[in-house]
């Protein structure tokens, strides 16, 4: 991972832990620090995908197709940060809870950055990821999404339950050419955005 985005990483782990307008705590701060430095060490971040010119069955409905709409082609991309962070992030909670939520917020994060450098090796006229199973969609879906990637390959098991192991990993559509390009004003979380109130994005 890039350090160039850490202070906008940090941003984001203080907007999930819930902090938002409240002052920063210097402890948490150290807190974070160490969480993202030991990510470094820990995570093993793999991606992979499968490229689509048409509309799949299980996207045939809104709102995915909204989402597709004048786009000449999409990607389906998975991506996860491997086992062993969900393994530091159970033992903290066992042994101290406070650090395992900060830890569980980086992590969190940092899929999300790493996440966003790999979709740039896909193309310049990209849109934002879409993750199936959340923004309206059923996580049912996943499934449909399995059958096409092979999870398998970066370690990644789809549970019955439609959670993935490792917990830190995320499935996502990314479009070519469409009308959904990475804006604040055309983000589904717009009204709820805490880094709109702070005058701030959580993207480059």
């Amino acid at each position: 991972m890039s350090l160039r985005n850490y202070s906008r990483l940090k941003d984001i782990v203080y907007y999930y832990l819930g902090y938002k307008n409240i002052n920063r705590d210097d402890n948490i701060d150290k807190l974070i620090d160490e969480s993202l430095e030991e990510l470094e060490d820990i995570a093993r971040f793999k991606a992979l995908f499968v490229e689509y010119d048409y509309v799949l069955d299980f996207l045939n409905k809104e709102p995915y197709l909204e989402f597709l709409k004048g786009a000449t082609k999409y990607y389906i991309v998975a991506y996860t940060l491997g086992i062993d962070v969900d393994k530091k992030i159970k033992m903290l909670g066992v042994t101290d809870t406070v650090r395992m939520l900060v830890m569980d917020s980086c992590a969190s994060a940092y899929l999300e950055n790493e996440a966003n450098e790999f979709d740039k090796s896909l193309g310049d006229d990209l849109s934002y990821r879409f993750a199936i199973g959340y923004q309206g969609t059923s996580l049912s879906d996943l499934a449909q999404a399995k059958k096409l990637l092979r999870l398998d390959k970066i370690g990644i098991e789809l549970l019955d339950s439609n959670l993935m192991i490792p917990q830190k990993s995320m499935i996502g559509i990314i479009a070519n050419n469409g009308n959904k390009k990475l804006s604040c004003g055309k983000c589904v979380l717009l009204d709820k955005c805490g880094f709109i109130r702070e005058k701030k994005r959580c993207y480059d």
